[in-house]
């Protein structure tokens, strides 16, 4: 379970809320008491739910371009 207690810390800086350290703690407590359902399942699900087809092409063919011109590389130097 993540420690979300500097995240709070964090927005109550940014935001100004006021919030002393007590009630930063509680709230944090609170926020990881509702997170402990959540199941890992469902968050790989909810990832693989949302793919990115274009992005994961884009890196494939980038990594495409690097293979082949290591394989030039190589092919030349041992020429």
């Amino acid at each position: 379970m993540p420690n979300l207690l500097p995240i709070v810390m964090r927005k109550n800086t940014e935001d100004g809320l006021g919030l002393t350290f007590s009630q930063m703690k509680k709230s944090a407590r609170r926020f990881e008491k509702r997170c402990e359902g959540w199941l890992q399942e469902d968050a790989e699900a909810y990832v693989l739910q949302h793919q990115d087809p274009t992005g994961e092409e884009a890196v494939k063919n980038v990594m495409q371009q690097a293979n082949e011109a290591a394989a030039a590389r190589r092919v030349a130097e041992a020429a």
